[in-house]
């Protein structure tokens, strides 16, 4: 234990003492806190744009009294640890409007009306900016770092024959390798400590940043992989420290293979599943013709039932009519409950304007929209599993392409820090999932009013409708131990990575030959 702990201190005043220590620490503390400033700044901005847009929401609530004025949104609320990792918070949607007529789905083409909106701003080159954060800094630079610290291990102290001259004093050579490697991560440690604690004390000086006790045991849990990962970074460093003969020849292979694995192999990859899917797929636009026909297919029930029911000269007393556009006159429409315009663009669906409520026979209506409402939710989610589609197998794709990126523990890190944080495209997907079940808590909510057959349902005349239980959106986030259970493969992987490095470097070292 004795020549093991020398060997440890040896290795860690070895490396304190040198300008790489000080530059990659000044370096590291100085781009995180830059980050972190960029981040906190960003956050601000999304936390005030998703509190404007819940006020405005709660004030379009006052407004309501009819049932079927009811338009509630699901908002997703910035998540604070994005300063940490941004991930997909500056993409996607960030509300979704439940209309009981319209499906929740996603198409990366604009959909006039579309259910699913963005905040914020669709500049791409802001956009790249946004996505330098800490995690991507100790991706980068501290991957860097744990290489500099350990490509002159073995092959530089052979160059200059102090390795011939330590393996002369009957020190094991277990304990060497055991002892550098504890050495190095040792001197990496406040390295990485260090630029956390900058970035808690610059995201805790925001006035509306607050972590509780969830979000900081995620920050630790952050940390532990963070270190995970420099380890692994080392140990490939120590690796080929012993497999070359020069400090030379180690640095130029394991800067090769950082840019391979940090840069190259990502992008790479991702390119190469752009071009050639595994799974392929039919253009988007190919699912609003069959979503067109399933509401031409409402209409047709619909009819039936009015016409079975004797009620099919009502023209006097209800109108049906499309949905006005965004210039307040009524969008060219094809005979349909629901249709896309001419140009294939425009989401519509078709209303209804009663006359002379005082004067009709209500009833009749309130049979008729009673029936025609609950019928039109259950096409609403027949259109939505098919508008869904595209969305399905674009996740197919991408989550091949998250397999192979896999091979990379860098960015197999990225996404294990990614699931902890809750910034991950598997999170984004989960609110666009609680969108969905929100919207069929509202239907359950209308079917225990018995809102669709209600007068309130078309006309306040007798009452506006009671809105006081409404349901509303509930936003989640994942306890530790879910984003840990989540995270699991990931962190195995890499904790794997480094299991295998240490051996091979370990073997590697016990069968050295230094002639």
């Amino acid at each position: 234990m004795a020549m093991l702990w020398l060997v440890i201190q040896r290795e860690f005043v070895s490396n304190v003492l040198t300008s790489r220590f000080m530059i990659g620490f000044i370096v590291c503390l100085l781009s995180t806190a830059v980050a972190v400033f960029v981040q906190v700044d960003d956050y601000e901005k999304r936390l005030a744009g998703y509190n404007t847009a819940v006020r405005e929401a709660e004030m379009e609530a006052r407004e309501w009294d009819l049932y079927s004025k009811i338009k509630p949104k699901a908002h997703r609320k910035p998540n604070p640890l994005s300063i940490f990792n941004v991930g997909t918070e500056n993409f996607g949607a960030n509300t979704v409007t439940v209309e009981l007529g319209k499906p929740v789905f996603e198409l990366s083409f604009p959909i006039w009306s579309a259910p699913t909106q963005k905040r914020g701003s669709d500049n791409p080159f802001l956009a790249m900016f946004l996505t330098v954060d800490v995690v991507f800094i100790f991706k980068i630079v501290l991957s860097a770092l744990a290489i500099l610290f350990a490509y002159n291990t073995i092959s530089g102290e052979r160059e200059d024959g102090t390795l011939k001259l330590v393996l002369s004093n009957a020190i094991p050579r277990d304990t060497i390798v055991f002892g550098k490697y504890l050495g190095g991560m040792l001197s990496l440690f406040p390295i990485v400590l260090m630029s956390l604690i900058v970035a808690l004390i610059i995201a805790l000086s925001s006035p509306v940043t607050a972590f509780d006790g969830n979000d900081i045991a995620h920050i630790v849990l952050i940390f532990a992989v963070s270190l995970l990962y420099v380890s692994t970074w080392y140990l490939l460093g120590l690796l080929l420290s012993v497999w070359t003969k020069t400090a030379a020849t180690t640095l130029i292979l394991s800067m090769f293979i950082w840019v391979i694995l940090t840069s190259v192999h990502a992008n790479a990859v991702a390119f190469a599943v752009e071009k050639f899917p595994p799974y392929k797929s039919n253009p988007e636009s190919g699912a609003l013709q069959p979503a067109f026909e399933v509401w031409d297919q409402f209409k047709k029930e619909r009819d039936a039932y009015i016409n079975q029911r004797g009620y099919d000269n009502l023209q006097k007393s209800i109108t049906w009519e499309p949905e006005m556009g965004e210039d307040g006159k009524p969008t060219r429409t094809r005979t349909g409950m629901g249709t896309f315009s001419e140009s294939g663009g425009y989401y519509l669906i078709e209303g209804y304007n009663i006359n002379n409520v005082r004067k009709a026979n209500t009833t009749i209506f309130q049979e008729i929209l009673g029936y025609q409402e609950q019928l039109r939710v259950e096409y609403a989610d027949k259109a939505e599993e098919i508008l869904n589609k595209p969305a399905e197998e674009r996740e197919r794709n991408a989550k091949f392409a998250d397999m192979i990126s896999r091979i990379s523990f860098a960015d197999t890190y990225d996404f294990a820090v990614g699931t902890i944080a809750g910034t991950d495209r598997r999170s984004y997907n989960d609110f666009i999932l609680n969108s969905r079940a929100y919207k069929r808590e509202i239907v359950e909510y209308f079917k225990d009013k018995e809102a669709f057959s209600s007068r309130a349902w078309f006309s306040n005349d007798k009452g506006a409708a009671e809105l006081t239980d409404l349901p509303a959106f509930q936003h989640q986030r994942l306890s530790v131990s879910e984003s840990l259970s989540r995270a699991a493969i990931d962190i195995f992987i890499v904790l794997a990575w480094n299991i295998v490095l240490f051996m091979a470097a370990y073997v590697s070292f016990l069968r050295y030959d230094m002639s």
